[in-house]
């Protein structure tokens, strides 16, 4: 593992401090750790969201879009309480 040095204002380092004594992290080290793993995940999701808005735009401009009428919306939200409901069945 490589090493980093990453300077502070004071009242950052107490922040840091104080985040590490209060979500049982073991160190700083550990607390930065889990937000650069927590940055990481975010943009993965971040570029996943984007891969699937311009997936559906594309669509949209294919002319395959729906009109989301209310009845729509209204089946839809029956749907997913169905699947929810169902999920303790499988």
């Amino acid at each position: 593992m490589s090493d980093i040095t990453i300077s502070l204002p004071d009242h950052l380092k107490a922040y840091v401090d104080e985040q590490v004594a209060q979500s049982g992290y073991g160190s700083a080290d550990e607390y930065f750790l889990a937000l650069i793993r927590w940055d990481q995940k975010r943009r993965q999701v971040k570029e996943s969201l984007d891969g699937l808005l311009i997936e559906g735009l594309d669509s949209l401009d294919r002319g395959e879009g729906i009109e989301a009428t209310d009845a729509w919306w209204e089946q839809e939200r029956h749907d997913l309480i169905d699947n929810y409901q169902n999920q303790g069945d499988a």
